[in-house]
């Protein structure tokens, strides 16, 4: 009987979710959902990826093993996993240590590129032409994972915060947007969420208080499941580059995503109803900077985009 696939990452949330495509891919090759060993308070979204499982309540022999990380933390967890094909995905030489030879069966070096992350790694495991792929995906979380302060209805998800604070949109620049976004249909509901730190608890607050319109700020109060939840709701996430987007347009939601020190390209699929807006393209130089050089009316601009059927 063939052995189900492996995928170990020790990557953030959002990196994990661009692994879908690959885990879907194997699972359409083996027969049996691939499984991701990540970390630990990722099972939720894991529970939601098509074609994946939760690894470590599986079983530990697997047909091919791929480590889509090179820390030492993700190539001790892919020895630990018996398979006669343990493969690493390495984009620069200079990651690779000299024992690593010694845990992979085979090692990929593809060079970095302005590639979506997604398909770079689904073109490496499944060895398909790039017309092929097909963007991350998640199911629909089940109700019982709602916020309890959640309103009832259609509502506005805004999503301001991510781990890299120079990755922020400007606080004035997000309450001009907020206003604009009540002053056309005051009985619109507009929720804001972001991290638990206290950096992106105050980013939120400060916000919602320079907007001075009714704004339901859920920022720091969410679990996993429920920030699952909110997002898959959502009629509309507008956010900075961070899980937020990814998540949003995996479950098939209008989103505009605000770019600023990241390429867009790698970190964003673009489509008709998901839109990145890069501060690069704001400048003479067109070079990388803070979010905030992306102006407020392409914001809007974007957003009524975004909201066509």
């Amino acid at each position: 009987m063939i052995s189900g696939a492996a995928i170990v990452s020790d990557k953030q949330l959002g990196d994990v979710l661009l692994l879908q495509p690959c885990g879907d891919y194997l699972a359409e090759k083996t027969g049996k959902s691939t499984a991701l060993f990540v970390r630990d308070v990722f099972k939720p979204m894991i529970d939601l990826m098509p074609g994946c499982a939760w690894g470590p309540e599986g079983e530990k022999k697997f047909s091919e093993v791929w480590s889509t990380s090179w820390s030492s933390r993700a190539v001790w967890q892919a020895l630990r996993l018996r398979s006669p094909n343990r493969r690493l995905i390495v984009n620069k030489s200079r990651h690779l240590r000299w024992w690593y030879r010694l845990v992979f069966h085979e090692i990929r070096l593809e060079p970095p590129s302005a590639e979506y992350w997604a398909r770079y790694f689904w073109r490496i495991v499944s060895g398909q032409p790039a017309e092929a792929f097909i963007a991350p995906r998640l199911n629909l979380p089940p109700p019982e994972w709602c916020h309890p302060a959640l309103p009832m209805g259609g509502f506005i998800l805004i999503n301001p915060t991510a781990a890299w604070q120079r990755k922020f949109w400007g606080v004035e620049q997000w309450a001009e947007l907020i206003t604009r976004l009540f002053n056309e249909d005051p009985l619109v509901t507009l929720v804001i969420a972001g991290g638990s730190s206290e950096r992106e608890i105050a980013h939120c607050a400060a916000i919602v208080e320079s907007a001075g319109v009714p704004v339901v700020n859920l920022a720091g109060q969410t679990s996993l499941k429920q920030y699952l939840h909110l997002l898959a709701g959502a009629t509309l996430v507008v956010c900075i580059d961070g899980a937020a987007s990814h998540l949003a347009q995996a479950f098939q939601v209008p989103t505009v995503t605000v770019f600023g020190p990241t390429h867009e390209g790698k970190w964003h699929w673009p489509t008709s109803r998901h839109i990145a807006l890069a501060a690069r393209n704001y400048n003479e130089s067109q070079s990388y900077g803070p979010a905030s050089g992306v102006p407020v009316y392409a914001m809007w601009e974007a957003v009524c985009a975004a909201r066509m059927p």
